[in-house]
């Protein structure tokens, strides 16, 4: 069995800096699949304030499984989904947290309400530990 880690750390991204999802367009002959520009601006965007927000030196993209938990800080009373944000932000953090988003084990979100503010999404994240 497994549990979280006891070392967690602490990622804040405005919300200006989210997408809401991962729109894509098809393109060429061979009629494939692009992530948009605006997506992929956005993912940069997340990658580069969390390196920021990490201390010390570069992560070494840890291979055991990780938990994340999100919490959202809406910017004002329009209904808005966070799942449709989630994606964009497990992109984002590829490189910078974990190797893979597919090492996330455990991903939990909540809806905190309005901030008008200062909108944000508070992220907590921890490598799980085996028993």
């Amino acid at each position: 069995m497994s549990q979280k880690n006891k070392s967690s750390y602490r990622l804040v991204f405005p919300w200006d800096a989210l997408v809401p999802d991962n729109r894509r367009f098809i393109g060429g002959r061979g009629r494939s699949h692009v992530l948009t520009q605006r997506y992929r601006d956005a993912k940069d965007l997340m990658g580069m304030l969390a390196l920021a927000q990490i201390k010390g030196k570069k992560p070494l993209h840890p291979k055991k499984r990780v938990w994340m938990r999100l919490e959202f800080y809406m910017p004002d009373k329009r209904r808005r989904d966070p799942n449709n944000l989630l994606k964009g932000i497990a992109d984002a953090l590829e490189g910078c947290v974990y190797s893979d988003d597919k090492q996330i084990h455990q991903l939990s979100w909540e809806n905190k309400g309005l901030d008008r503010e200062y909108p944000r999404v508070e992220i907590d994240y921890g490598e799980y530990n085996s028993d």
